[in-house]
């Protein structure tokens, strides 16, 4: 297979691969399930997981400050977030999830985390060669990207909702 193939070939899968992990049903799922857009959804699950400034969730979100300030307004309207002091610097307000805004971002979390009906369609081999293949590629994974794996974040949302609670008190 010439290098121009093995590239096209390369493309294709990612391609799959997109149409499998941007599966827009199960994004408009948790949209309707939480009764806000995906992207609100997003902001929310990403403060569910750790407290911080509106400023470095712009950052992590990819959009502007001034439309963050909208969104992180419309989450604390629906009793989701809370701003909070930073606790060295007066300056800054901490968005945090409140316990309405924990449970709203696990419920996201399971409707992400099931597989759709194409993947639990495949045989048991498949399934282990898929992940073996996977593994692979994500071990190529730069190490930032590594971290902000989705999967992480849900596991470290399970495990830390209690103390994330225990810490806003």
């Amino acid at each position: 297979m010439s290098d121009a193939e093995v590239s096209d070939l390369a493309e294709r899968v990612v391609a799959h691969m997109s149409s499998l992990v941007l599966d827009n049903d199960r994004r408009q799922r948790v949209s309707e399930a939480l009764g806000m857009s995906f992207g609100r959804a997003k902001a929310l699950r990403r403060i569910a997981v750790r407290s911080m400034p509106m400023g470095e969730l712009a950052l992590l979100l990819g959009i502007d400050p001034p439309y963050m300030t909208l969104v992180v307004d419309d989450l604390e309207e629906r009793g989701l977030v809370a701003r909070k002091d930073h606790p060295s610097d007066r300056r800054v307000k901490l968005v945090v999830a409140t316990e309405e805004g924990l449970a709203a971002a696990q419920l996201a979390e399971r409707i992400l985390d099931e597989p759709p009906a194409s993947l639990l369609a495949l045989s048991v081999p498949e399934l282990v060669a898929l992940e073996s293949i996977l593994a692979k590629v994500a071990a190529g994974v730069s190490e930032a990207t590594a971290l902000d794996d989705g999967r992480a974040r849900r596991r470290e949302l399970g495990r830390n909702a209690p103390r994330i609670l225990s810490e806003r008190q």
